[in-house]
């Protein structure tokens, strides 16, 4: 369909913000609007996008299309146009749409279609091909064309067709083909004039040519000799050149050899150097372990000497110490004896006194029992006589009852109070019994545990010793590392600056300040530089380095996130500059790397992880290496790849080499080889000596722990030896103060049974004079009761008698028993821990034989530790005299290798000042040879012949016949020498213009040709173009008026013609004779009133009716030349009403078609202050502004109307 579909505007004139306008309709659209809202701008914007207006904008004229307006400055605008492409009039690939915007700023006027850049004359193409011609433009009308056309005299009109016919193309090409065939007619009388001076110059050229050929023969035979002459200086030279490359040839190979030996003399020197550092480093650790074991030693003889002194002073008082543990061991015996023997006495009396107790407590109740009965009955009979009525017997009973009552609470409260007291009399007896276990348990085996707390000591001892020697070991070893650090750790150093020097300054430092903050910031996603990441054979190292260039110290990243924090941390730092590859973001190309036997790809020959394998295939993946710089250069323009040697040497793909002499001492890869080869060798070394440093101070922690080992032995030991008499003491105590909770534990428990008798007794008055109340009065007792008072007198006077033997009994048991344990507490018992003590405190004091033992264990001890540091100092002394010997050959190897490689440096600057002045030499003959040969060329060609004529003359014999020739040659000085040639040049040049001049003349009878049909086919189109808007003029005018009639009347040159031919439309060219030069203008004739009265002319019309026919052209012309979409700007405006409505008509009738009939139809846009229109249209949109800003709204038809209608009341 090609029709719009929808358009944006943003920025342009009054529409400042982005309006996307409601698609239109593929039929009509008609867009209404008050005065200044945007209506015009809106049509302006369309125009300004499809080019029919603003063209070649400057920048005054961009601004001015620009919003103005308040808030922030609009800096840019664009419109932008999507047809509809389903039927594919746009030629766009078959997309369904096609989109077409334009974007113009204060220094910008761009196009763009399906938002790609294009250019304005693609634009232009691109809507000629769809339809839209430039050459026909009234698919747009704007305001004011209805009025031009209106108003246009008959030339105008006349010329209007043309334009439309497409006239003017044919006489733009009928003037350019007038043009050419001037320059042509030109061109030929120049090559007429040229072609009669060559034939001049040939005429005069015969003559001189019989003078050329003596000429020629004399110049063969002088340009013979000088070839014989110049060969001859030629082959001298290059024998000589020769010579002194086979010279040069081998002298690079004796310096080459030298350059080797000297290399390998220096890396032997370096390894002696560093041999010679560690075996200082070793001597010096030899000293120093030495002077250590000397002075170890030296302590260890002195505590052999201590050891010894008190072995002998033990061994003196070990006798007498013998003797004085038997008289103790003796009395001892006799005291333990006479305890036992009490304490069997005491076992036995025990049993026979507590059963006399018992039986003693016994007899004493039952006597209490007894007398307090007979005491009742007693009181009982008194009572009887005392009161003479029952009732106050009862109440002196029930005061005696409350009394007891009294009595006996407070007793029972006693007693309870009382068995408290003996059951934590009892728990403290047993307490102590356990304590008394106890002690004695201890003082039983006082002995054995003085034994085993001084060998516990002796252990403690034992195991500080075993500490302090692996400390000893530790530290020396810990020395030697530190030693063997600190001579690496230089090493380090002087690599790491020799390193440094080979980068430029910022690249090193940039290393160094990545390496620091990878251990500062621990960086995540940095894995190191290339030549860090790379493994390589010695073989291909020099072309690995030549190959990767400065990306060899590249360092390998992530992604790009990890880059950016390198790089910032780099600058924050300040420290250098490095170049960060993200894997992320490398994308190596695909090269064209050839597999045969000379040439190997170098990508394959190195060793690195698969995760870096894109960033090495960018730096090495189009790179081979072979073994002749003539296949590096054949396979660099034949492949594009970077192709070099193994030593280096690099073919450029311009022809150029690159190479030379590679110093492996100014190698790269080797220096940072190297460089981490020793960077892992220190860490390694730091390792092991931060590790002996931890074992230093755990080994320090454990002589702590042991010492205050022996010092918590130690002290268990003296507190055991000293706390056996405090043991004894306090045994005693406790046994004394179990003796009086025992006897205390005795007297409450008689006062218990005192109390338990009490309450008995208190029970039964209470219980007896209660039965009393209960009974009757009676002024005497019964007979049972005085019967039973009888009876208890006796049994309480034989109680007694009991009771007196058994207390006598039981004291005599308790006096024995009292003499027994007085004695055992205050004489047996002290006299045993008397001796006990004595016995401790000799053992204490003077243990001879453990002692003695012990000194003697230290005494070998000492003996074998003294005897180990001899044994160490011997293989010491042996190790500096072999580690001395091994120096002193060094140093003499070093000092000859150092001798050697000065001659070697002698020979080589020798050998180096010899090829010098050879290449001197070489430069010389090469310049005079380079002379010979240019001379030879200059002699040009020379029949076959004169290579052999002269070969065997001598130089004398050349040199004479050369003055003769040049002789005979001076006679013809004044020969043109260039005859020949320049007679074949002048017949060629006539050749060719004579060609020339006939090319020439047969363009210009192509061009009068052309001349004559573009004539031709511009009167035809002019005519068809005439007959064909006539047509369509005719009928158009009659849909609008139907009333009426109107025709279009050509205008010619001749009066009576132009008679003739007003009453003829169809046949503008009746015979064919007569051409579009004759017309002079396009007539309108119409009547509106009858299609059979005298028509008008336009000038004789109204305006409404003048508008209407200009419309009805309009129309017409449109149906010649139809287009996908229309844009009317208020065609209506000068029309009355009944046209207006025919007019809406013609619009419904052509949009309703869609386009697809040929005939005119299609979408039509239309602006108007009308409502004929709005009743027609398919869709309606109204302009608003406000705020300095337009925007277009969909409105139906009813709303689109009642806009119209304010908008004339508002007019």
């Amino acid at each position: 369909m090609g029709y719009i579909k929808q358009i944006t505007i943003q920025g342009f004139k009054s529409y400042k913000d982005q309006t996307k306008i409601e698609p239109f309709s593929p039929k009509s659209n008609i867009v209404v609007g008050r005065n200044g809202a945007g209506k015009s701008n809106f049509f302006a914007a369309v125009r300004f996008v499809l080019g029919d207006d603003y063209e070649n904008l400057g920048r005054e004229e961009r601004q001015a299309l620009l919003h103005e307006g308040s808030g922030s400055a609009v800096m840019s605008a664009y419109v932008e146009v999507c047809f509809d492409n389903t039927d594919g009039r746009f030629h766009n690939n078959g997309k369904p749409e096609f989109v077409l915007r334009r974007t113009i700023g204060a220094k910008k006027d761009e196009y763009s279609m399906d938002r790609k850049n294009a250019t304005k004359r693609d634009v232009f193409e691109m809507l000629e091909a769809a339809g839209l011609s430039r050459s026909n433009p009234f698919y747009i009308v704007p305001q004011g064309r209805v009025t031009a056309i209106t108003n246009m005299k008959d030339e105008e009109r006349l010329n209007l067709l043309k334009e439309i016919s497409g006239s003017n193309v044919y006489e733009k090409r009928r003037t350019d083909s007038l043009k050419l065939m001037n320059e042509t007619e030109n061109r030929c009388e120049r090559i007429d004039d040229l072609v009669n001076d060559i034939n001049l110059r040939l005429s005069e050229l015969e003559g001189e040519k019989k003078e050329l050929e003596a000429w020629n023969k004399n110049d063969r035979e002088r340009r013979a000799l000088l070839y014989t002459m110049n060969a001859r200086q030629e082959e001298e030279l290059q024998g000589k050149i020769e010579n002194i490359d086979a010279f040069r040839h081998n002298g690079v190979a004796d310096v080459d050899s030298h350059n080797a030996q000297f290399r390998q003399t220096e890396e032997d020197i370096a390894d002696i150097d560093s041999r010679i550092s560690e075996l200082k480093s070793e001597l010096e650790l030899l000293t120093e372990n030495r002077a250590q074991l000397e002075s170890d030693r030296n302590d260890g003889a002195r505590q052999k000497a201590a050891i010894e002194l008190q072995l002998n002073d033990l061994a003196d008082g070990q006798t007498s110490a013998q003797q004085a543990q038997r008289k103790r061991d003796a009395d001892l015996k006799r005291v333990q004896k006479q305890i036992d023997t009490r304490e069997n006495e005491l076992a036995k009396l025990l049993p026979q006194y507590d059963a006399k107790k018992e039986e003693e407590t016994d007899i004493r109740s039952q006597l209490i029992e007894a007398e307090g009965q007979r005491k009742r009955l007693e009181d009982k009979q008194g009572r009887t006589a005392t009161y003479t009525t029952k009732r106050q017997r009862d109440e002196a009973l029930r005061a005696r009852i409350d009394e007891i009552s009294v009595d006996l609470a407070t007793r029972k409260s006693i007693q309870m109070q009382t068995n408290d007291d003996m059951g934590d009399l009892r728990d403290e007896i047993a307490s102590l019994e356990q304590e008394i276990k106890t002690l004695e348990a201890e003082l039983g085996n006082e002995e054995n545990s003085t034994i085993t707390l001084a060998e516990k000591v002796q252990k403690a001892r034992d195991a500080q010793d075993a500490i302090r020697d692996v400390q000893s070991n530790v530290t020396r070893e810990e020395r030697g590392v530190h030693l063997h650090l600190e001579n690496a750790e230089r090493q380090l150093g002087v690599a790491e600056r020799e390193f440094s020097h080979l980068l430029d300054h910022a690249t090193s430092r940039g290393l160094q300040t990545l390496r620091r903050l990878q251990k500062q910031h621990n960086l995540q996603g940095v894995y190191g530089t290339v030549a860090e990441l790379l493994e390589v054979a010695d073989v291909y190292k020099i072309a690995t380095e030549v190959a990767a260039g400065p990306a060899l110290f590249h360092v390998i990243v992530d992604n790009d996130s990890t880059a950016e924090k390198v790089i910032n941390l780099l600058n924050k730092e300040k420290g250098g500059r490095l170049t960060c590859m993200p894997l992320s973001r490398v994308r190596p190309r695909q090269g064209n790397v050839p597999h045969t036997s000379d040439a190997q790809p170098l990508l394959p020959k190195l060793k690195y992880d698969d995760l870096y394998a894109k960033a090495f295939s960018q730096i090495f993946g189009n790179v081979v290496v072979c073994p002749e710089l003539s296949i590096c250069q054949s396979l660099v323009r034949s492949h594009d790849v970077i192709a070099l040697t193994p030593d280096g040497d690099r073919a450029q793909k311009k022809g150029g080499y690159h190479g030379g002499y590679f110093d492996p001492r100014s190698s790269k890869l080797e220096s940072h080889s190297k460089v981490v080869k020793l960077r892992s060798g220190v860490e390694e070394l730091r390792a092991k000596h931060s590790q002996l440093q931890s074992e230093i101070g755990k080994t320090r922690q454990q002589l702590t722990d042991a010492a205050s080992e022996i010092r918590r032995a130690e002290y268990e030991k003296n507190r055991a030896e000293d706390g056996y008499g405090p043991m004894r003491h306090d045994l005693r105590a406790k046994q004394a103060q179990l003796q009086r909770k025992r006897t205390q534990l005795e007297n409450m428990q008689r006062t218990a049974a005192e109390l338990a008798s009490d309450v008995n007794v208190l029970g039964s008055q209470q219980s007896d004079l209660e039965a009393e109340i209960a009974s009757d009065f009676k002024k005497a007792l019964s007979r049972d009761e005085e019967q039973l008072l009888q009876s208890l007198t006796g049994t309480v006077r034989e109680l007694r008698k009991q009771l007196a033997t058994l207390s006598e009994e039981r004291s005599e048991l308790e006096m024995r028993k009292d003499e027994i344990e007085v004695e055992l507490r205050e004489n047996l018992r002290p006299n045993l821990d008397q001796l006990l003590e004595q016995q401790t405190s000799a053992g204490v004091g003077g243990n001879q034989s453990t002692r003695l033992k012990e000194c003697q264990r230290q005494l070998n001890n000492i003996n074998k530790t003294v005897s180990n540091f001899d044994q160490r100092l011997e293989e010491l002394e042996a190790r500096r005299d072999e580690l001395n010997t091994e120096l002193t050959g060094l140093e003499e190897d070093r000092a000859e290798k150092e001798t050697s490689n000065r001659n070697l440096a002698r020979a080589i600057e020798k050998h180096k000042k010899g090829m010098e002045k050879s290449l001197q030499k070489r430069a010389q003959y090469k310049d005079e040879l380079t002379a010979v040969q240019r001379d030879i060329r200059e002699l040009g060609t020379l029949p076959d012949e004169a290579y052999q004529k002269y070969m065997r003359w001598s130089n004398d014999r050349l040199v004479s016949e050369l003055d003769k020739v040049n002789k005979a040659l001076r006679k013809y000085s004044h020969v043109n020498k260039k005859a020949f040639q320049q007679y074949e040049d002048f017949t060629r040049k006539r050749e060719a213009l004579t060609s020339r001049r006939s090319d020439l003349s047969e363009s210009r009878s192509h061009i009068e040709n052309l001349i004559e049909v573009l004539d031709q086919r511009k009167d035809e189109a002019i005519a068809r173009t005439f007959k064909q808007v006539a047509k369509y003029f005719k009928e158009v005018f009659v849909q609008l008026v139907p009333a009426g009639t109107g025709k279009l009347i050509i205008q010619r040159r001749s009066d009576r013609e132009a008679r003739n031919e007003e009453d003829s439309d169809d046949e503008p060219q009746r015979n064919g004779k007569t051409g579009v030069e004759s017309y002079t203008g396009v007539g309108i004739a119409v009547s509106f009133n009858s299609k059979h009265d005298e028509q008008q002319r336009i000038q004789q019309l109204s305006g409404g009716q003048k508008a209407l026919c200009a419309l009805a052209l309009v129309f017409a012309i449109q149906q010649c030349d139809p287009a996908p979409f229309y844009l009317f700007d208020e065609i209506d405006a000068n029309l009355d009403a009944q046209y207006r409505t025919a007019v809406a008509e013609m619009l419904r009738k052509l949009s309703g078609k869609g386009g697809e009939s040929g005939e005119g139809g299609g979408q039509f846009i239309c602006t108007t202050f009308r409502p004929e229109m709005v009743l027609v249209a398919d869709k309606c949109y109204a302009v608003s502004y406000k705020n300095s800003n337009s925007r277009i709204d969909v409105f139906d038809r009813e709303g689109a109307l009642n806009f119209v209608e304010t908008s004339q009341r508002v007019a």
